[in-house]
């Protein structure tokens, strides 16, 4: 079992190795003893129970010179204690996070901030979400999470694990190119940002704080769920489609990609401006929606259309005793089925035995504390699966 003072000095180490030829704002010119000094302090604030309320919530490093931007800056900034940060969080939403601002060598809390307040959408639904330098979450007692801007250290119950960012998966990856072999032809735009789109339906799934199966077949059937609850949910396909086509309409109004993104032809497209971003929002809310089907037990299921076919599905037992295609990691080597769901629950367990049995599906298992496994048979006798990767917000 490891102490939070080895986890703090292996925190400290990747910061000091990321920060190497990062210059202000991205550079906090916090010593290492700083560094590990916060995590210590953020592990101690999950434990503080309020009410028999635990913490949880998002802290991200900033340089003081940045303080005049946050949305909610205080008049005078807040020592940075467990107790400060376990009463603050509490007045926090899941969209919003403590702001952390180096001076002078030194952490304080200084405000609060809007993750994502505008994303400038009227250009499209992708965003480009700039990695923290030093991002601490607070999940749960005794459970957090760093990142020093990029792959996440995670301490939970005394072990140290680390993870890779969910938008970095080859997985996400191959679903978004299934999608589009399958949507060809249905536009008359560029189809692009499936990766972002299926990667914020998990990301809202994790939101739930109970976490959640997602699978995405080409075909659907009836006999491989114990039971489901049905749907024609085109919803998200028919969003899409208007999408990509009223982007195509802006950008050859534009006259093209280059002179879409100068200033000077705003002023003649501001209409068509206001469809892509309507449509942008829509497509926000469809996602939510569809995410919110997660909070019923079973899996959301969802065909390589963008289709939502059923919900509240069980796998049926027949699938779990099938023995199916061999799983194997990121360079072909095979793996055994305990390694991969060993001491995991039931979500695991019919995520591994559905994708072994059904070729060309997708199963993605989210975790109430952010992690996320994925699974995908290849149809070559194969399923290939990614383990270890962590939703950034």
């Amino acid at each position: 079992m490891a102490e939070i003072d080895e986890f703090a000095k292996r925190v400290a180490a990747d910061f000091r190795q990321s920060q190497r030829f990062l210059k202000p704002p991205h550079n906090l010119q916090l010593s290492s003893r700083a560094v590990e000094d916060i995590v210590r302090t953020v592990f101690d604030a999950s434990l503080i129970s309020d009410e028999g309320r635990y913490p949880t919530v998002s802290l991200l490093s900033y340089l003081k010179t940045r303080s005049t931007q946050l949305h909610f800056s205080f008049r005078g900034s807040k020592p940075l204690t467990a107790s400060e940060i376990a009463k603050l969080s509490h007045g926090l939403s899941a969209s919003s996070h403590l702001c952390l601002l180096s001076d002078k060598g030194r952490l304080v809390i200084g405000g609060i901030h809007v993750t994502m307040l505008d994303e400038m959408r009227h250009f499209g639904y992708s965003s480009n979400r700039t990695a923290n330098p030093l991002k601490l979450v607070i999940w749960g007692p005794g459970h957090i999470e760093v990142s020093t801007g990029g792959i996440a250290l995670i301490y939970r119950a005394g072990g140290i694990f680390e993870e890779t960012p969910l938008r970095a998966a080859d997985l996400l990856q191959a679903l978004a190119r299934s999608v589009e072999t399958e949507l060809t032809g249905k536009t008359r735009g560029t189809i692009e940002s499936l990766d972002h789109v299926f990667g914020d339906l998990i990301q809202e799934i994790g939101r739930l704080g109970h976490g959640g199966l997602l699978l995405v077949t080409k075909v659907p059937k009836k006999k491989e769920f114990f039971s489901w609850r049905k749907t024609h949910g085109s919803l998200l396909q028919k969003l899409l489609i208007k999408y990509w086509d009223d982007v195509a309409t802006l950008t050859s109004s534009a006259g093209g990609l280059s002179k879409l993104l100068s200033t000077q032809s705003h002023p003649k497209l501001g209409k068509q401006f206001l469809t892509v971003s309507s449509d942008t929002t829509m497509l926000q809310n469809c996602v939510g929606a569809i995410a919110t089907l997660a909070g019923m037990d079973g899996a959301i299921v969802m065909d390589h259309g963008c289709n939502v076919v059923a919900f509240n599905a069980i796998i049926s037992k027949t699938a779990k005793r099938s023995r199916g295609a061999r799983v194997v990691d990121e360079i072909g080597r095979k793996l055994s089925e305990k390694a991969i769901v060993g001491e995991r629950g039931s979500r695991h367990q019919s995520a591994l035995a559905y994708v072994k049995r059904v070729p060309n599906s997708f199963a993605f298992v989210i975790s109430q504390d952010g992690g996320v496994s994925a699974f995908h048979n290849q149809g070559d006798g194969t399923v290939r699966y990614e383990g270890g990767l962590r939703i950034f917000s």
